[in-house]
């Protein structure tokens, strides 16, 4: 009977990840290098945690003054300069298996209501033309790689010439992650450093026999 309520726990559980997701909502959202903030003011990401397809069991979201208290906040100051120092650290663990790990966590993303709009200028026109045709080509080669509604996607690349460096995205529209694949990703990175302490240590051995 325990083995039985144990089975019937595990069960539940594996079902509750196999259909959870991330909903992530991005409403107004404008990024501009030529603004004194390069953030707009009315922007809203309403993160929500949802469980068997559709039901949603937590909510976060992110706006102006939430990522203002963010930033203030001495704590999550003290995380992200403690990454940025393990990032520099560890410069030799961001490498191909890093793109393996993205590549495992796109598999995952579906885009619906997406609206993108960026102007992208240079102080040179004929690099700006290659910029756009460059970026315009990564995105329909990213959009082709995940779930994209196209009836509901409209997205654009424009240049600017105005004899400077800018760059101005737009976006709105509904990014869904499936929890299983965020977990996938997680293990693929983490499965490089278990393979690398393995081989340090196979070679640390194989060098002391040598000596033997």
């Amino acid at each position: 009977m325990v083995f039985l309520f144990i089975l019937l726990i595990f069960l539940c559980l594996a079902l509750v990840v196999l259909t959870s997701k991330l909903d992530i909502r991005m409403i107004n959202l404008i990024i501009d290098s030529q603004s004194i903030k390069h953030l707009n003011d009315r922007y809203e990401i309403i993160i929500r945690l949802k469980i068997f397809g559709n039901i949603p069991i937590l909510k976060f979201t992110i706006n102006k003054n939430k990522l203002r208290k963010i930033q203030q906040s001495w704590k999550m100051n003290e995380k992200v300069k403690r990454l940025e120092k393990d990032i520099l650290q560890n410069k030799d663990k961001f490498d191909m298996q890093m793109i393996k790990g993205l590549k495992e966590f796109s598999k995952g993303i579906y885009v619906n209501n997406l609206e993108l709009e960026v102007e992208l200028g240079t102080e040179n026109a004929f690099l700006t033309s290659i910029l756009v045709a460059f970026f315009s080509s990564i995105l329909a080669i990213s959009f082709s790689k995940i779930h994209v509604k196209e009836k509901n996607t409209v997205y654009k690349i424009e240049p600017v010439y105005r004899n400077e460096n800018s760059i101005k995205i737009e976006i709105s529209g509904i990014f869904q992650i499936k929890l299983i694949h965020i977990i996938n990703t997680i293990y693929v990175l983490n499965k490089k450093g278990g393979r690398k302490n393995h081989e340090r240590t196979s070679n640390r051995r194989s060098y002391d026999y040598s000596y033997e």
